[in-house]
């Protein structure tokens, strides 16, 4: 009895501790950005959503032109480390290159290397 008692904590422990150390993405769910002081347009905001397949990350950004929704074009989404994540786009003819650094629930990085980024995580 003592051996089954024993056995049976043992496995709740190991799968607690399994559990405890599963971690989170922290590159997936939806935020709301803000690219910064765009010329001649200024603040623009919009809505990022990453999720992740078995081995690759699909990315959405959604942002107002002129009043109406418009969703961007990915070229491609990829993590560089723990905390930073790449997504090319293309936007008006040209590729913009978010590189962009998560810590928490918020976001900081930049947009083709001149604008400043922003946000926070909305949903997971």
């Amino acid at each position: 009895m003592k051996k089954s008692i024993l056995f049976f904590l043992t496995i709740i422990f190991l799968s607690c501790a399994i559990v405890k150390n599963q971690k989170t993405n922290p590159f997936t769910g939806t935020f709301q950005v803000i690219v910064l002081d765009i010329e001649g347009v200024g603040d623009v905001p919009g809505v990022l959503t990453i999720s992740k397949s078995i081995d690759e990350y699909t990315s959405k950004i959604v942002y107002k032109d002129d009043g109406v929704d418009t969703e961007m074009e990915i070229l491609s989404s990829y993590e560089i480390d723990d905390s930073t994540f790449m997504i090319e786009a293309y936007v008006d003819g040209m590729q913009v290159d978010f590189e962009l650094n998560f810590e928490d629930d918020s976001i900081s990085g930049m947009a083709s290397g001149i604008y400043e980024v922003e946000g926070s995580r909305t949903s997971k």
